[in-house]
């Protein structure tokens, strides 16, 4: 417990150093307070741009949160992977990982204080991004009809765990960071697809990331989003006991 406690310390200093942390909550501050400008705006700069060009509809407090998801589910957690994809080339390169281990650090403890920094930079920063987004749309529009707004936020915060989960196992299947970056983009892409057999659809993990919209307008409900919701911590937790297991094999 002690050599996991004192891992998490060396990894939250190190993100802190290297403007991981930095780039990470800035990347998605940005998207949390440019969504619902973006949603207000971009009618009047399309049609400044383009004297023709007329909206069908008004934007509305709605269109905010399409954006917020749109940018998170998409731009947002690919930078999560991008910028912790590194997580353990890094540690193979420098040969840090076979000092610590050789005086007693268990490789368990490496694993998991690396999955336990990640979560908990990508849950501030992502958690400080919803409070942006929320906060510009309560300031640009009065509009008190949404429902389940934080409910739909979590359900996209906790298919952030099932992405990290994935992108550990890659990272310790490979030593390359590119390579890690491209096994959980296939990894996502292969879940994807088989969301799209009609049986299991209903019960995908992706809905977290694809119904959120639904969710806030009315058109689904917080029901919908429970086996999703538990299917996911299982693979999450599935795929980090694998990051474990092949690590306790690996030679360094």
């Amino acid at each position: 417990m002690s050599g996991y406690i004192a891992f998490v310390k060396k990894e939250f200093t190190e993100n802190m150093k290297n403007y991981r942390f930095l780039i990470l909550f800035a990347v998605f501050l940005i998207f949390g307070i440019t969504s619902a400008f973006l949603a207000k705006y971009t009618p009047e700069i399309l049609s400044a741009l383009a004297k023709d060009m007329e909206m069908s509809s008004e934007p509305a407090a709605l269109d905010a949160w399409k954006q917020f998801y749109k940018n998170m589910s998409g731009v947002g957690f690919s930078a999560f992977i991008i910028l912790y994809g590194n997580s353990l080339s890094n540690e193979y390169s420098k040969g840090t990982l076979v000092l610590m281990v050789t005086k007693g650090l268990s490789r368990k403890a490496v694993i998991l204080a690396k999955y336990t920094v990640a979560a908990v930079l990508m849950t501030v920063s992502y958690w400080t991004s919803y409070a942006a987004t929320y906060g510009c749309t309560a300031l640009l529009w009065n509009d008190r009809t949404l429902s389940h707004v934080a409910l739909a936020a979590s359900a996209l915060w906790l298919s952030g765990f099932l992405y990290l989960s994935i992108l550990m196992t890659g990272c310790v299947m490979f030593r390359q960071t590119f390579t890690s970056i491209l096994f959980t983009g296939g990894m996502a892409a292969l879940l994807s697809l088989a969301g799209m057999a009609e049986p299991i659809a209903r019960f995908h993990p992706f809905i977290l990331t694809s119904k959120n919209v639904d969710l806030i307008s009315g058109t689904a409900v917080p029901a919908d989003f429970i086996i999703p919701a538990l299917i996911s911590v299982m693979i999450s937790v599935f795929g980090l006991l694998t990051a474990i297991r092949l690590f306790n094999k690996k030679q360094l």
